[in-house]
């Protein structure tokens, strides 16, 4: 991942690809939150900054929609 991340965004990241792999859907917010061990506001808060670095995509108003680039 990028050097402008954070230990937690990547974290992050991170659990959404091996989740997203192992299902084969994009997780929910909370099924992020319980994998890296942070609350869902947290998590969403993080997810924000991933879209806004261009790591993660996600379509408004659509749940599950979550993808790493």
């Amino acid at each position: 991942m990028t050097a402008y991340l954070t230990d937690t965004q990547r974290r992050i990241a991170r659990a959404l690809r091996e989740l997203t792999d192992d299902v084969g859907y994009p997780p929910s917010i909370r099924e992020i939150a319980d994998a890296v061990a942070l609350s869902a506001s947290t998590v969403a808060y993080h997810l924000q900054a991933l879209e806004h670095h261009g790591i993660v995509t996600h379509t408004p108003h659509h749940s599950r929609s979550y993808r790493v680039r």
